[in-house]
Protein backbone atom coordinates (compact mmCIF):
# COMPACT_ATOMS: atom_id res chain seq x y z
CA UNK A 1 0.00 0.00 0.00
CA UNK A 2 1.17 3.40 -0.82
CA UNK A 3 -0.24 5.00 2.09
CA UNK A 4 -1.47 3.43 5.25
CA UNK A 5 -5.13 2.75 5.42
CA UNK A 6 -6.75 4.53 8.61
CA UNK A 7 -10.27 2.41 8.28
CA UNK A 8 -11.71 -1.00 7.08
CA UNK A 9 -13.47 0.90 4.24
CA UNK A 10 -9.96 2.42 3.30
CA UNK A 11 -8.44 -1.23 3.11
CA UNK A 12 -11.33 -2.68 1.31
CA UNK A 13 -11.12 -0.06 -1.46
CA UNK A 14 -6.98 -1.14 -1.88
CA UNK A 15 -8.65 -4.85 -2.00
CA UNK A 16 -11.40 -4.01 -4.77
CA UNK A 17 -8.42 -1.98 -6.39
CA UNK A 18 -6.24 -4.91 -6.80
CA UNK A 19 -8.92 -7.12 -8.06
CA UNK A 20 -9.86 -8.45 -4.69
CA UNK A 21 -13.92 -8.99 -3.87
CA UNK A 22 -14.97 -7.36 -0.48
CA UNK A 23 -17.23 -9.86 1.55
CA UNK A 24 -18.56 -9.52 4.86
CA UNK A 25 -15.52 -11.67 6.36
CA UNK A 26 -12.86 -9.62 4.53
CA UNK A 27 -14.62 -6.76 6.33
CA UNK A 28 -14.46 -8.80 9.46
CA UNK A 29 -11.12 -9.46 9.48
CA UNK A 30 -10.01 -6.08 8.42
CA UNK A 31 -12.02 -4.58 11.14
CA UNK A 32 -10.40 -7.10 13.90
CA UNK A 33 -6.91 -6.25 12.28
CA UNK A 34 -7.85 -2.73 13.11
CA UNK A 35 -9.26 -3.02 16.37
CA UNK A 36 -5.93 -3.39 18.39
CA UNK A 37 -2.98 -4.21 18.49
CA UNK A 38 -0.85 -4.27 16.26
CA UNK A 39 0.69 -7.58 15.87
CA UNK A 40 -2.00 -10.59 16.44
CA UNK A 41 -1.84 -14.28 15.43
CA UNK A 42 -4.57 -15.59 13.28
CA UNK A 43 -5.88 -17.34 16.31
CA UNK A 44 -6.38 -13.55 18.21
CA UNK A 45 -8.65 -12.05 14.92
CA UNK A 46 -10.56 -15.42 14.49
CA UNK A 47 -11.70 -14.34 18.11
CA UNK A 48 -12.33 -11.44 17.46
CA UNK A 49 -14.45 -11.97 14.21
CA UNK A 50 -16.28 -14.99 16.27
CA UNK A 51 -16.96 -12.49 19.02
CA UNK A 52 -18.44 -10.11 16.60
CA UNK A 53 -19.60 -12.26 13.58
CA UNK A 54 -20.51 -15.63 14.86
CA UNK A 55 -21.63 -16.82 11.39
CA UNK A 56 -17.77 -16.66 10.04
CA UNK A 57 -15.99 -19.53 10.49
CA UNK A 58 -12.88 -20.19 11.97
CA UNK A 59 -11.24 -21.45 8.72
CA UNK A 60 -12.81 -18.82 6.96
CA UNK A 61 -10.97 -16.22 9.26
CA UNK A 62 -7.39 -18.49 7.84
CA UNK A 63 -8.56 -18.60 4.15
CA UNK A 64 -9.53 -14.85 4.22
CA UNK A 65 -6.14 -13.79 5.71
CA UNK A 66 -4.45 -16.37 3.21
CA UNK A 67 -6.49 -13.99 0.40
CA UNK A 68 -5.71 -11.00 2.01
CA UNK A 69 -2.10 -11.41 1.98
CA UNK A 70 -2.19 -12.56 -1.83
CA UNK A 71 -3.73 -9.14 -2.77
CA UNK A 72 -0.93 -7.53 -0.62
CA UNK A 73 -2.85 -5.97 2.04
CA UNK A 74 -2.15 -7.89 5.09
CA UNK A 75 1.41 -9.62 5.71
CA UNK A 76 2.45 -11.89 8.31
CA UNK A 77 5.79 -12.07 10.60
CA UNK A 78 7.66 -14.27 12.23
CA UNK A 79 8.61 -12.32 16.05
CA UNK A 80 10.08 -15.11 17.65
CA UNK A 81 9.12 -18.83 19.07
CA UNK A 82 5.65 -18.16 19.01
CA UNK A 83 3.06 -17.79 15.78
CA UNK A 84 3.30 -15.34 12.93
CA UNK A 85 1.65 -12.31 13.57
CA UNK A 86 -0.42 -10.34 11.15
CA UNK A 87 -0.59 -6.55 10.28
CA UNK A 88 -2.00 -4.72 7.34
CA UNK A 89 1.26 -4.11 4.74
CA UNK A 90 1.69 -0.50 5.50
CA UNK A 91 5.25 1.23 4.89
CA UNK A 92 7.47 -1.78 4.64
CA UNK A 93 9.38 -2.19 7.93
CA UNK A 94 11.49 -4.80 9.54
CA UNK A 95 10.87 -5.62 13.13
CA UNK A 96 13.43 -6.05 15.93
CA UNK A 97 11.88 -7.87 19.25
CA UNK A 98 13.63 -7.44 22.50
CA UNK A 99 14.89 -10.80 23.72
CA UNK A 100 14.42 -9.97 27.78
CA UNK A 101 10.89 -8.27 27.76
CA UNK A 102 9.34 -8.74 24.09
CA UNK A 103 8.95 -5.25 23.23
CA UNK A 104 8.27 -5.20 19.37
CA UNK A 105 10.35 -2.20 17.61
CA UNK A 106 9.07 -1.27 13.94
CA UNK A 107 12.30 -0.24 12.57
CA UNK A 108 12.26 1.71 8.70
CA UNK A 109 12.20 -0.49 5.63
CA UNK A 110 15.50 1.52 4.44
CA UNK A 111 17.84 0.48 7.61
CA UNK A 112 18.81 -2.29 6.21
CA UNK A 113 19.92 -0.96 2.85
CA UNK A 114 23.30 -1.25 3.13
CA UNK A 115 23.57 -4.77 4.41
CA UNK A 116 21.19 -6.14 1.91
CA UNK A 117 23.30 -4.27 -1.46
CA UNK A 118 26.37 -5.93 0.39
CA UNK A 119 24.71 -8.92 0.63
CA UNK A 120 23.85 -8.70 -2.73
CA UNK A 121 27.21 -7.09 -4.27
CA UNK A 122 29.12 -10.25 -2.81
CA UNK A 123 26.74 -12.83 -2.05
CA UNK A 124 24.30 -12.66 -4.81
CA UNK A 125 21.98 -13.01 -2.11
CA UNK A 126 18.62 -11.26 -2.20
CA UNK A 127 17.55 -10.29 1.26
CA UNK A 128 14.13 -10.39 2.51
CA UNK A 129 14.43 -8.75 6.38
CA UNK A 130 10.27 -8.33 6.35
CA UNK A 131 9.62 -11.69 7.05
CA UNK A 132 11.54 -11.98 10.24
CA UNK A 133 12.16 -10.21 13.21
CA UNK A 134 15.26 -9.28 14.81
CA UNK A 135 16.73 -10.38 18.27
CA UNK A 136 18.45 -8.10 20.51
CA UNK A 137 17.25 -5.54 23.78
CA UNK A 138 15.42 -2.65 23.37
CA UNK A 139 16.72 0.73 24.40
CA UNK A 140 14.67 0.28 27.72
CA UNK A 141 16.43 -3.05 28.73
CA UNK A 142 20.04 -1.70 27.58
CA UNK A 143 19.78 1.15 29.70
CA UNK A 144 18.59 -0.85 32.72
CA UNK A 145 20.91 -3.58 31.89
CA UNK A 146 18.46 -6.09 32.08
CA UNK A 147 19.66 -9.38 30.07
CA UNK A 148 17.59 -12.31 28.74
CA UNK A 149 16.34 -14.40 31.83
CA UNK A 150 16.73 -11.59 33.99
CA UNK A 151 13.11 -9.68 33.48
CA UNK A 152 9.47 -11.29 32.78
CA UNK A 153 8.32 -11.27 28.97
CA UNK A 154 5.92 -8.38 28.32
CA UNK A 155 3.56 -8.30 25.58
CA UNK A 156 3.37 -5.75 22.38
CA UNK A 157 1.38 -4.34 20.00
Amino acid sequence: MNVTPRTADDVLAVVRARGGRVTASRRAVIEALLAGEHHVTADEIAARVAASHPEVHRSTVYRTLERLQEVGVVTHVHLGHGPSTFHLADPPHTHAVCSVCGTVVEVPGDALDGLAERLRSELGFELAAQHFALSGRCAACVATGASAGSAPARSSG
